[in-house]
């Protein structure tokens, strides 16, 4: 086939070999319309060498306009640790409100040691157990509410039926035996919440007391 004068050559970007000749006009549509990209190989009847449609100063003017927005790359994703965090406070505050507080004190009992005026201050057992509902809690399981025992099962109906003796100013006092098991003394306590018995109260008694006692 012979050579177009003045043709102009195409061929693609890594394409070898003359090409394919066309016209200038030609050439000129075909770029326009897209038909060739920037990146195309031309080369002009006066051209020594190959370049791209985009480099060549002629075939500037009628590449067709780039497109206005890119697509914006996409990074990597991150977690929204936004509902994490609500979903915390929001059991911190179930806990809150649902969780049974129980007052918890100690009472000391007078000292054979002490002074008569220090001991003149501190009530006695006796005193306490007028005034208040005392527990005691011995090993192997008993359980004594004003020195009745009292099953378990039954304490807080017990607790509930002792506390009448003083409604307006109602005070539970724990004697607790050193062999009793902690659970036992959970389970007392959690026995007053049921009767609606707030302050709670430990006997802690002298040595030499706890020794005649035992």
């Amino acid at each position: 086939m012979t050579a177009m004068s003045g043709a102009w050559r195409v061929r693609s970007e890594d394409g070898v070999g003359e090409g394919r000749a066309f016209d200038f006009a030609t050439m000129a549509q075909a770029v326009s319309d897209g038909l060739w990209s920037e990146e195309s190989q031309v080369r002009g009847p006066q051209d020594k060498a190959w370049v791209t449609i985009g480099d060549h100063p002629r075939l500037q003017d009628f590449l067709p306009p780039r497109a206005a927005f890119t697509a914006k790359e996409t990074g990597e994703a991150e977690m929204d640790m936004t509902p994490m965090i609500d979903v915390t406070f929001q059991l911190i505050i179930f806990f809150m409100i649902t969780a049974t507080f129980v007052v918890q004190k100690t009472l000391d009992m007078p000292d054979p040691t002490a002074d008569q005026q220090t001991a003149a201050s501190l009530p006695t057992l006796s005193q306490l157990q007028a005034e208040n509902i005392v527990v005691t809690l011995r090993g192997g399981g008993v359980v004594e509410v004003d020195g009745r025992p009292v099953p378990m099962g039954g304490l807080t109906d017990a607790l509930r039926e002792a506390s009448r003796k003083n409604p307006e100013n109602v005070e539970l006092i724990l004697d607790v035996e050193d062999q009793v098991e902690y659970e036992i003394v959970v389970q007392v306590i959690d026995g007053a919440a049921g009767a609606e018995i707030e302050r709670v109260h430990f006997l802690r008694r002298a040595a030499e007391e706890a020794q005649e006692a035992g």
